[in-house]
């Protein structure tokens, strides 16, 4: 009979190459509505002649990995429409996380994560409700501007994740 840990992929370091453990502190959706600069190209102005932004701003703070544990990073949603592509022939990463390797307490880190623009309301739902951490794999966080491959939100952490993110 195989036990609990055998082929369990949580245990394999390489799990957590790339990978941040982020708790979430505060949020806020922001709007902005107003008329658009006659410079700005007609494929951007909402209705003509708008300007219309919507985000979402996360105040978070990592757990994981210990060498970045307990620094504060701020976390913005863009909106993606329609026409974005991903892949092959299109872009190559769903994000940004932004890791100051000189004075992080003056620079400071963030991400800046690519969302549906349809999905903005499920985030926001998210989020007012039991959404406690953020998730973020990058392709490699020992550059300054890590490229995001995949994230994800969720309300508890699985046991064997919490010692790595130093939860109890």
């Amino acid at each position: 009979m195989e036990s609990e840990d055998e082929g369990d992929g949580v245990l394999d370091p390489s799990f957590f190459n790339g990978r941040l453990l982020i708790e979430i502190l505060v949020w806020d959706w922001k709007l902005h509505v107003g008329l658009s600069h006659k410079l700005t190209p007609r494929k951007y102005r909402f209705q003509g002649g708008l300007d219309l932004v919507r985000t979402i701003d996360l105040e978070c703070r990592i757990l994981a990995p210990r060498e970045h544990r307990g620094h504060n990073v701020r976390v913005h949603f863009s909106p993606f429409g329609p026409r974005t592509r991903f892949g092959r022939r299109g872009m190559d990463r769903v994000g940004w996380f932004y890791l100051p390797r000189s004075a992080p307490e003056q620079r400071g880190y963030s991400a800046s994560l690519l969302l549906p623009e349809a999905d903005l309301t499920l985030l926001a739902v998210a989020l007012s409700s039991t959404t406690r951490y953020l998730h973020l794999w990058t392709f490699d966080l020992d550059i300054d501007q890590a490229k995001v491959s995949n994230y994800g939100l969720s309300s508890t952490i699985a046991d064997k994740v919490k010692p790595w993110g130093g939860v109890e």
